[in-house]
């Protein structure tokens, strides 16, 4: 059964992590403004294949403390490289989605003796600048936390952005957090410095129906990793992916871990 538990950091603040297992070898970073419930079904996934994990809800999230001032990508990093160190097991595979996927990055790069594997469910927005998101999703990006609208408008914002067409947009009406918003962090360090993820093992899964992130930024990126790079691509899944193609991502990602860690 997973429990949750407060981890203190380098300022006395502290992080929300939901361990699944007593012995934790994977970090799970979730999405923008969302929380480690979203990692609930891929949690349990990988403990039964003898994977324990932590679900990490960031600053502003769940019982996490509140976010102060404008935090950069490197402060995320040393956040996750606190509750890393904290768990005391050594260096850990970390399994980042959406904006998470950048998190994941850029610890591996800032801070690499705490990680041992990489992997990214979406990635993408290390290339804003020459794949920016279209002016409807980002539009609609907006909607899809907005409890003031009615449901019937956040499902179809959500589906716009987050889901492929036939797949239930509706599981993701709930799980906002607008307080752990940190979208800002992304315009103050360079891509270059971390898009690689340093120098980790990468598994790249990639949803072919992204209106986030098209395939091509995952193609791309696998091309820039050369042999660090596993890349794989789903279909009939949009940017959310987590409740879109569970059983998929499961067995990728412990197929990954489980080659690293011959």
């Amino acid at each position: 059964m997973a429990t949750a538990e407060l981890v203190r950091l380098r300022d006395g603040a502290t992080i929300e992590v939901v361990l699944e297992g007593d012995h934790p070898q994977v970090i799970l970073i979730p999405s923008a403004r969302r929380s480690a419930d979203d990692f609930a079904v891929l949690a349990g996934d990988l403990l039964q294949a003898g994977y324990g994990s932590a679900a990490v809800n960031l600053r502003g999230i769940g019982r996490s403390s509140p976010q102060v001032g404008q935090p950069t990508l490197r402060d995320v990093a040393d956040d996750i490289a606190d509750v890393v160190l904290a768990l005391d097991v050594g260096p850990m595979h970390l399994v980042g989605h959406a904006q998470g996927n950048i998190f994941a990055r850029v610890t591996a790069a800032y801070r690499p003796e705490v990680v041992r594997s990489v992997s990214l469910l979406a990635c993408g927005g290390h290339d804003l600048g020459e794949s920016p998101p279209s002016d409807l999703v980002v539009e609609n990006f907006e909607r899809c936390a907005r409890t003031d609208l009615p449901d019937s408008e956040r499902v179809k914002s959500l589906g716009i952005v987050f889901f492929a067409p036939g797949n239930d947009a509706s599981v993701w009406l709930t799980g906002w957090w607008p307080s752990g918003d940190v979208r800002d962090a992304l315009t103050n360090t360079d891509p270059a410095e971390w898009a690689t993820a340093g120098s980790a093992p990468v598994l790249l899964v990639q949803p072919l129906e992204d209106a986030m992130s098209p395939a091509e930024v995952g193609r791309t990126l696998h091309g820039m990793l050369g042999d660090r790079g596993t890349y794989v691509e789903v279909a009939r899944c949009g940017h959310a992916m987590l409740p879109e193609q569970p059983e998929i991502i499961a067995r990728e990602v412990v197929r990954f871990l489980r080659d690293i860690d011959r």
